[in-house]
């Protein structure tokens, strides 16, 4: 009986193993940047064709200030892979305003830079110091300028959106105020970026 059943397993364990061989040779997602498949010119068709129609919606979803607004999801139950994108012309979801993604995951940008960078690692791919708002509000931890860094010079804006990794910090990084990212204050704080986002104007 054994020996019957020794071909079925070692046909199993073939399947299995050319399972395994295929999901490595998966390719990575494109980098998350103002090219390939996020340009300016994209639209929720170019998106449905790259990612695939049954991995591609247009639904609600929120937005700051208790807002909510109607926007195209890539991957919208994959939370790693989840991308959102709203369009500057809704009605026919085409040309980008903004593409979001806040889950850690496998989305990178050229620089390598994710969800859960940390401030330091962020400096080091600009080559500078860079400005962000102080915490606890909507727009809390947002990057508002690169000061002529390498991450200001694309073809579209990178903004990251930082959290304390601890939760706490000192009054004065808080509020609707600009600092700078090499603060004393800043450091202790440790940050990390919770939101990657591309915007056009």
């Amino acid at each position: 009986m054994l020996g019957r059943l020794t071909p079925a397993f070692a046909g199993l364990a073939i399947l299995l193993a050319a399972g395994e061989a295929s999901a490595a040779r998966k390719p990575p997602p494109p980098p998350f940047d103002c090219a390939g498949p996020f340009t300016q010119k994209t639209s929720h068709a170019a998106l449905a064709r790259h990612f695939g129609a049954r991995n591609v919606v247009f639904k609600t979803i929120p937005a700051p200030e208790g807002e909510t607004v109607k926007a195209t999801v890539v991957f919208q139950h994959d939370a790693a892979r989840r991308v959102e994108i709203v369009w500057l012309d809704e009605a026919r979801r085409r040309r980008p305003a903004q593409i979001s993604v806040s889950s850690k995951g496998p989305w990178r940008t050229p620089e390598g830079l994710a969800v859960g960078s940390r401030l330091q690692a962020v400096e080091a791919a600009n080559g500078k110091p860079f400005l962000l708002y102080g915490f606890g509000w909507d727009y809390g931890g947002t990057t508002i300028g690169w000061e002529d860094g390498k991450l200001q010079h694309r073809p579209c804006r990178l903004l990251l959106r930082f959290q304390p990794r601890e939760g706490a910090y000192p009054e004065e990084l808080e509020g609707e105020r600009e600092l700078r990212s090499d603060l004393e204050a800043m450091r202790t704080a440790d940050p990390e970026v919770y939101e990657m986002i591309l915007m056009w104007d």
